[in-house]
């Protein structure tokens, strides 16, 4: 002690300098860490890593992305397919069982071969005639046999009765000059078609013309024969079948035979050869006799009947003929006789990826009928008939048409005069086109099997289990979905190859299929057509496997007109692409007990209607088509709802199923039938979800379909009260929020419907602090140019932006207004000063910003908001990036925005968020994955011109990251691979506003970054627009009704 005071004594006059050095040590020390802390807010961007959804309370984001929905694990392939197979099966095995007409069945005391003849005939169109009926022709069922290689039936020597091969195989032959082309027809299938009963039924003239030839195969045959007689007497016992053959007969030869031979071999020209109907008299006044009597209608009264229903028109040029009449409950088409002038009709030819073009089929001259098919089998016709010079027309109700279709004079005229105008070639092929109907498990063919026909899915979706040989020689198997349009083994037949796949259908399918002796006949006798049979079979086969639906106008409609409007399909970035729609049915169902399906369908299929063409099937429309025997479950109703079901699907472009309240067998059908659900609940009631659990999932799980969540929000609620949350199901994929009443909120509705039609369009917005204000001016640019925005997402300030025009669409003066209030308070100096702290894990404590980010955004959460929304934000515990779809809003986009060194990251469940900028400032890729198709980036950040780094020749990555770490060091900015992959192979549309003079900090600007984004943006929006009309509006104007209609 005394040494220590002698040496204080004698430097006493130093301390005051030890002391100094201390303190400017301390001082010196914090700079330091300053400097250290602030050198540290620029980090290497990192490789991504896989993206999280972020939940205040720990847990998955529930619905997240549709991709990270369908990384689910599963079993072995074939073990999962066996199981799906089975599944499907096990479900039509339980509808069978409950068949009330098995009872039926087994009371009738057949032989084999009437169980047989029966059994194959109710696999066609006989499925939906009565019992009655089918046992009226069955008991006079006759087995023939025949040796090998004898004559069935001779060259136009066939009568009209019905002959299935029992045993053993037939070749069905035509012929052209001195060749023969056959086809084997194998056990349970008929040697004709449909159209032979209704030559024979109407005694036809043609059918004598009838060039086919049907021998024994080389084992010899048994054939199962009903005599035409039978037919014609089981007709006139059942008169109302006469109709319904007419209808099946019919349907078949437009959706199959005729389309094929247009869509397949490009013969416009030869299906069609118009007949008059009538001869035109002098005297207009006499015109709806002459008509009534060549229809068959010699009564008076029908006549009367026929007369009230008639109007005479005179058009003018270019008038397109389609149904002008009021809006009405019946869908029935209306039918046109040309009086004087005449009338074009068009069908749209498919050419390749190329826009479908119209091409004239015929030329209708005066007596000639338009529209009569499409009025007797009530398709809704899609070709295009217009007028030639001024022309006047007769023009027949479609009710009234329909009303006098129940007389079988009227059937017979109608039906005659529509079999003579189609070329003799047409009735004859129709023998050998094949129209199968799948129930929901049935293979269409496996691995291995012969190529021999291709087929055309008209209706329903189909499963193809793939083989490929990998790299390393393995076998490798992949599963790909078809959808409505899609064809099958077109190479495979022509190339004499074996199937390498397996195709089995998961939903109700009918598919038309077109063996190889019809392409090997046509092309004998129209060598012309190779070139657009080449060009359309590769098409489609190379595009089958995308699931490419059939062309705009397809399924076309011959004789017809078009009942329903067509509109285009969005396409891809492709301008050229053919129109095309993710999904062909759509099914609403109740979650909860108050939901308000019928109003909600009602409504969105209007949305739907500006979009494609769509049709409303509920169980109401059921039993007013059917009464109450759909619900008997027999085979019988089955088939005839499931071909009522083809038919609205095949003539419209959507069809949405209305789901009953409760789980009744209509609601089942529709989840059975829906390609995509739409799950609607009520903020009013308690959820019944669990009555439903196990179908939705063994839809989601086994037929891959999408399960949307629709909540309904009135818009007097408290936007800050959450809504009631559905616990978490994996196979929920994503969630819709609607306002109610559905009349004001329109735009949600259009929403939802590009959503589930694959048209949405997102806007993600990048970060550069208060240079993220013209954001605003884009979001205005946007709106005065008509493009709704429908998802939203950003960085940082984008983040900010994006939350708030998700929470106030089309408002922008409210995102405006909460703009101003936030760049008001990020300009204020007293709060970042009252916020300064040790500058240990930042230099302000985030308190205040916090403040700033609650009073702008209050309580509402993410799931809440009326757009969906996501925002990133950097995982620095768990080195991945963070994507938010669901908690509280303010605090996910207070994460987005915090700059390290700044604030403080953000505590979340053991993981801290720091600012998204450092690790995607511009996130197209992640709204790639929300599944939008059309997206539209703003980037906002530094000009690359200005900061990047002048490294010379070379660069070295090692260099680059001590560069990164030595905070004395100017920071190297150099281009990323990622950012312009991102912008290459994500976005549709690159926004970069010239705001570079506009500083990070200075929210005072916010008018002029404003008026930046919004001059610069307009002309490129407009600009892309004409670039890309197809994203936009219709490739077809739809006529309007013309005055004198």
């Amino acid at each position: 002690m005394l040494l220590m005071s002698d040496w204080v004594l004698k430097h006493y006059h130093e301390i005051p300098i030890v002391i100094g050095a201390a303190l400017a040590a301390v001082l010196l020390g914090v700079v330091m860490l300053y400097i250290w802390v602030a050198s540290r807010q620029v980090r290497p961007r990192k490789t991504r890593a896989l993206s999280i959804d972020a939940r205040s309370d720990g847990t998955a984001s529930a619905p997240g992305s549709p991709k990270a929905k369908h990384m689910r694990k599963r079993m072995s392939f074939d073990a999962d397919v066996d199981y799906e197979v089975n599944e499907l099966r096990e479900e039509e095995k339980e509808l069978g069982e409950r068949d009330a007409n098995i009872m039926w069945l087994k009371a009738q005391v057949w032989s084999e071969d009437q169980l047989q003849m029966y059994a194959g005939l109710t696999k066609m169109f006989f499925s939906s005639f009565e019992n009655e009926f089918m046992e009226e022709i069955i008991r006079h069922v006759a087995a023939i046999e025949y040796a090998p290689d004898a004559i069935i039936f001779d060259r136009a020597v066939h009568d009209g009765s019905l002959l299935m091969v029992g045993r053993g195989s037939a070749l069905l032959s035509a012929f052209y000059e001195d060749k023969v082309y056959s086809s084997a027809i194998p056990k349970d299938e008929c040697l004709s078609s449909t159209l032979v009963q209704l030559q024979t039924l109407f005694h036809d003239p043609s059918i004598a013309r009838l060039d086919l030839e049907a021998r024994a195969g080389p084992e010899g045959a048994t054939v199962l024969r009903i005599d035409q007689s039978v037919l014609l007497q089981a007709m006139e016992l059942h008169p109302k079948n006469q109709l319904q053959l007419a209808q099946v007969a019919l349907a078949q030869l437009d959706r199959v035979t005729t389309r094929s031979l247009i869509d397949y071999f490009g013969l416009v020209n030869h299906v069609i050869h118009p007949v008059p109907l009538f001869d035109v008299p002098s005297d207009r006044t006499e015109v709806a006799h002459v008509v009534a009597h060549a229809l068959g209608l010699d009564f008076k009264e029908l006549e009367e009947q026929f007369r009230l229903g008639c109007r005479l028109l005179t058009l003018e040029d270019g008038w397109l003929l389609q149904d002008q009449k009021e809006q009405r409950s019946s869908n029935a088409a209306d039918v046109y006789f040309v009086v004087e002038g005449a009338i074009a009709v068009d069908v749209a030819m498919s050419m390749g990826n190329v826009t479908d073009t119209l091409v004239k089929m015929y030329e209708a001259t005066p007596g000639c009928a338009i529209g009569v098919s499409t009025a007797i089998t009530g398709d809704a016709g899609m070709v295009e008939a217009r007028t030639i010079g001024t022309t006047t027309v007769l023009h027949l109700d479609g009710n009234v048409f329909r009303s006098l279709l129940r007389h079988a004079s009227f059937v017979s005229s109608c039906v005659k005069h529509v079999l003579r105008q189609y070329d003799p070639m047409v009735p004859m092929l129709d023998n050998f086109f094949e129209w199968i109907h799948l129930n929901s498990g049935d293979s269409l063919f496996h691995v291995g099997d012969e190529c021999d026909s291709t087929y055309t899915l008209l209706t329903g979706r189909l499963r193809a289990i793939q083989d490929h040989v990998s790299t390393t020689g393995a076998i490798v198997k992949t599963s790909n979905e078809l959808m409505k349009g899609a064809t099958l083994c077109a190479l495979d037949m022509l190339a004499s190859r074996r199937s390498a796949s397996t195709v089995y259908a998961i939903r109700d399918c009918q598919i038309s299929k077109m063996p190889r002796v019809i392409f090997d006949y046509i092309l004998r006798v129209y060598p012309d057509v190779l070139a657009h049979v080449t060009r359309e079979v590769a098409y489609r086969s190379t595009n089958g496997s995308r699931s490419v639906p059939l062309t705009l106008f397809s399924p076309f409609r011959l004789l017809a007109l078009p009942q329903s409007k067509t509109f285009p399909l969005l396409g891809t970035r492709n301008a050229g692409a053919s129109p095309q729609l993710p999904v062909g049915t759509i099914a609403v169902l109740a979650a909860s007990k108050d939901a308000c399906v019928h109003e909600f369908s009602s409504m969105l299929a209007k949305a739907l209607n500006t979009l494609a063409t769509t049709e409303v099937v509920s169980s109401q429309k059921a039993i007013e088509v059917f009464g109450g025997q759909w619900r008997s479950l027999s085979a019988i109703a089955r088939s005839r709802m499931s071909n009522w079901l083809a038919e609205v699907e095949s003539v419209n472009q959507l069809v949405l199923y209305e789901a009953d309240t409760t789980l009744t067998e209509w609601t089942r059908l529709c989840i059975r039938q829906a390609d995509h659900i739409l799950l609607l609940t009520s903020e009013t009631s308690e959820f019944w979800i669990d009555e439903l659990q196990g179908l939705l999932r063994s839809a989601y799980e086994r037929k891959k379909v999408e399960i949307n969540l629709v909540r309904l929000r009135r818009d007097t609620d408290d936007m800050s009260t959450p809504m009631k949350k559905l616990d978490s199901r994996d196979w929920i994929s994503y969630s819709h929020n609607i306002r109610v009443p559905f009349s004001k909120y329109e735009s949600d509705l259009l929403r939802i419907s590009r959503r589930v039609t694959g048209r949405s369009i997102g806007i993600v917005l990048g970060g550069g602090g208060a240079r993220g204000l013209a954001h605003i001016g884009v979001l205005k640019a946007l709106e005065e140019c008509g493009i709704d925005v429908d998802v939203v997402g950003g960085t940082s300030m984008g983040a900010f932006m994006a939350g708030l025009y998700a929470q106030y669409p089309k408002d922008l003066e409210k995102v405006v207004e909460k703009s101003r209030s936030f760049a008001k308070s990020m300009g204020s100096l007293w709060k970042k000063f009252c916020e300064l702290t040790l500058p240990i894990a930042s230099f302000f404590t985030g308190a205040g910003f916090n403040g700033i980010i609650h009073q702008e955004f209050g309580d509402i959460r993410i799931e809440d908001l009326v757009l969906n929304f996501f925002c990133i934000s950097t995982d620095i515990v768990k080195y991945r990036t963070g994507v938010h779809r669901a908690g509280l809003l303010w605090r996910y986009v207070r994460a987005s925005m915090s700059l390290q060194g700044y604030l403080p990251p953000i505590s979340d469940n053991g993981s801290l968020l720091l600012d998204g900028g450092y690790v995607n400032n511009l996130p197209a890729d992640v709204m790639k994955e929300e599944g939008i198709n059309i997206i539209v980036a703003v980037d906002v950040g530094g000009d690359p011109e200005w900061s990047y780094y002048e490294y010379g020749d070379s660069l070295s990555g090692w260099w680059l990251l001590k560069n990164k770490l030595n905070p004395f060091e100017r920071t190297a900015q150099v281009p990323s691979m990622g950012d312009d992959n991102v912008i290459n192979t994500c976005v549709d549309l690159y926004l970069k506003p010239p705001v570079q003079h506009i500083g990070t900090l200075q929210f005072e600007r916010l008018d002029d970054a404003i008026q930046v984004g919004y001059e610069y943006a307009l002309p490129k929006i407009k600009d892309w627009m004409q670039r890309q009309p197809h994203l936009f509006k219709l490739r077809r104007q739809l006529s309007r009704a013309s005055p004198a209609l």
